[in-house]
């Protein structure tokens, strides 16, 4: 009788027949998974997930494990961070110092050749579908601007920033230019289209407004519409 009950004493002291194997932390899994996203909030949360589940297994006498993929996860997480923001910087970069240079190439182009009389080499650099302007439109420009300023030297792209009416189907930039003419410098600013090359995964960009300032005058295309005198009174009918 005492080696029957032996069996039943082992297993009500919680012996080896209640005894059961460890799993593994599924928070450690979760957070390896995050951690390897490369999402800087992402992978960040990922390795504060991954100091939780190594806190857990600590905290649970040995019934979980996971120890390792809890310290991976955070060292992985923290990297993939650092590595996810210095990625991202350098693209933002590399997408600024195209639209620079598409907006430098579409201006100094445009005004070149309006100036030279050639308004279908300066339309192709124009949003003719968002903003039709005419060929009249163009030689007048070019004709005002050489007037006034001389010959074009040169061009410098100032601040980008995103266009007001910018929308997820219509990206839009504003940018500040600085001309350079024979007669000096002059600010400018200018509304462009940022439009998709065909075979090519960068951006195209095409006009839709440009101004050039002057004390005189500012030289827009397309024209600004003259304003309305208000101050003007109607004229008395001619008696008959």
């Amino acid at each position: 009788m005492q080696q029957e009950n032996e069996p039943q004493s082992e297993r009500s002291q919680g012996g080896p027949a209640n005894w059961s194997p460890s799993r593994l932390s599924s928070l450690a899994v979760v957070a390896m998974v995050l951690a390897c996203l490369p999402c800087p909030p992402v992978s960040l949360l990922g390795a504060v997930l991954g100091l939780m589940a190594l806190s857990r297994i600590k905290q649970s006498n040995g019934s979980m494990t996971g120890v390792r993929l809890a310290r991976i996860s955070i060292v992985v997480g923290v990297a993939m961070s650092l590595i996810s923001v210095i990625l991202l910087s350098l693209f933002q970069s590399h997408v600024e110092r195209g639209q620079e240079e598409g907006i430098s190439k579409a201006v100094h182009t445009f005004v070149v050749q309006s100036m030279n009389n050639n308004a279908a080499g300066a339309l192709a650099y124009w949003d003719l579908q968002g903003h039709p302007i005419t060929v009249e439109q163009v030689e007048d420009f070019g004709q005002d601007v050489a007037k006034r300023f001389g010959s074009f030297k040169s061009l410098r792209v100032g601040k980008i920033n995103p266009a007001a009416d910018m929308s997820l189907l219509k990206a839009g930039l504003d940018a500040w230019l600085i001309f350079e003419f024979d007669s000096g410098t002059r600010n400018g600013s200018g509304s462009f289209l940022l439009v998709p090359k065909m075979g090519t995964f960068t951006l195209g960009v095409r006009i839709r407004g440009l101004n050039i300032d002057d004390p005189e005058g500012a030289v827009s295309i397309p024209p600004k519409p003259e304003p309305v005198n208000t101050n003007a009174t109607a004229s008395e009918p001619v008696e008959s």
